[in-house]
């Protein structure tokens, strides 16, 4: 077998090797052991048909690691192997990947180990090699499986052209492997040029992040269940990209990004947050609000901590608005900054988007339901539809927060090289 000539990329790396239920997958075997002879490391998981074609005792045997083939079968007590393994990856190959579980991968159906471990990637774009009859290939919905995979950034290597088991000829062979191989050393190889070169490279961004508070006393407040997910995984993405970053957050549950290009800004309330954000806006080419600032303050502050002991059964606290910040800096901006708002919201997403975008001068604006479990505060995944100038208006699917960053930075770059 002619194999590229240079696997080097992969040295070192960890891969997942998702293997569908297709003929094709005993050639996965030869897959996982080029990579482990280009020192990457490999652990495979199997469809619950595709251990039926192949044993997951072949794959333990070349990548030393143990196959994945059921959500319930982990050797370490309390872990859970889609969101372990996943968390372990640096790369993700499907291959081979049938028609069924395409359309699992479009429409984020988890049925089984694979395809829930599919489901809980959103570090990079999958690497996805389909294998199947030419005429499952050829079929309009699989077609539209495949778009929908390649909008969202995944790529493809083949399938390729020939006789298949079953003695049709025509397109839906498994690539070979060593074009699989090379389509992942060039992924790669993209990828970390793209990190490198710097799409964001000279710019500054300014992201607000997080939760605000306002104290009724020393210890007692208002405040929101925000964690910053969101507005740190912006921060990362943008910082990726190769920006200056300073990230204005509130209190959150999740500690903030640790990167040399991100300047951490830490505040308490709404004015604080104000404040800074004010500070460092002259220094921005663009400012990101995904903070969850509280609307309401208290109006005066108690010293010390009123004991609810000999206190009466009920009181009533007067509460005046906080400062808007994103409208203040709005009425600040320089020419040629871009503004991009979040509008968490329960109901009317396009109508409520729209009307807040007009009102503080925002060129993009992500509305999502915080009302869902699965979106929204404290969630490690969001869904919305994205709002722009121009008539913008596009729909992100469920995916994790780093993936919904992504999306709303490329929009946000074009904005940028335009000005």
């Amino acid at each position: 077998m002619n194999l590229p000539t240079d696997l080097g990329p992969v040295r070192g790396k960890r891969i997942l090797l998702g293997v569908g239920s297709s003929i094709a997958a005993y050639r996965a075997l030869d897959m996982a052991s080029q990579l482990r002879q280009a020192e990457a490391e490999v652990r495979a998981v199997l469809s619950d048909n595709a251990v039926k074609l192949v044993g997951p005792a072949a794959f333990d045997a070349i990548t030393h690691q143990r196959t994945i083939v059921s959500l319930w079968d982990s050797p370490h007590a309390g872990e859970m192997d889609h969101l372990a393994a996943t968390k372990w990856a640096d790369w993700f190959v499907v291959a081979p990947a049938t028609a069924n579980l395409l359309g699992a991968l479009a429409h984020g159906l988890g049925r089984n180990a694979l395809e829930t471990l599919l489901l809980a990637w959103n570090k990079r774009p999958l690497l996805i090699a389909p294998a199947m009859n030419p005429e499952m290939w050829r079929n309009a919905a699989v077609q539209a499986n495949v778009a929908i995979l390649r909008e969202r950034g995944h790529r493809f290597a083949g399938p390729a052209e020939g006789r298949l088991a079953c003695d049709d000829v025509g397109t839906g062979r498994l690539a070979a492997v060593e074009d699989v191989l090379r389509a992942l050393v060039a992924l790669m190889e993209e990828t970390e040029e793209a990190g490198a070169a710097g799409t964001l490279a000279g710019r500054t961004i300014l992201v607000t992040a997080g939760a605000t508070r306002e104290f009724l006393d020393t210890v007692r407040c208002l405040t929101n269940p925000s964690t910053g997910r969101q507005g740190f995984a912006f921060a990362q993405e943008a910082a990726r990209r190769g920006a200056r970053v300073i990230l204005i957050y509130g209190r959150g549950s999740v500690a903030p990004p640790q990167d040399p290009a991100i300047e951490l800004v830490p505040v308490e309330s709404a004015g604080d947050m104000r404040d800074a954000a004010l500070e460092a806006l002259p220094r921005a080419d663009a400012a990101v609000f995904t903070a969850a600032v509280s609307d309401w303050r208290p109006a005066e502050r108690l010293p010390g901590k009123p004991k609810k002991e000999g206190a009466p059964s009920s009181i009533q606290v007067e509460l005046v608005r906080t400062p808007d910040v994103a409208l203040e800096c709005h009425r600040a901006r320089s020419a040629g900054q871009v503004f991009v708002g979040f509008a968490a919201e329960v109901e009317d997403l396009e109508a409520q988007g729209r009307e807040k975008m007009a009102r503080k001068g925002f060129q993009l604006l992500f509305a999502n339901p915080v009302d869902g479990a699965e979106a929204g505060f404290a969630s490690e995944s969001n869904t919305g539809v994205l709002l722009g100038e121009g008539g913008l208006r596009r729909d992100l699917p469920l995916a994790g927060k780093d993936r919904i960053a992504a999306a709303i930075l490329d929009e946000l770059e074009k904005r940028l090289a335009g000005r």
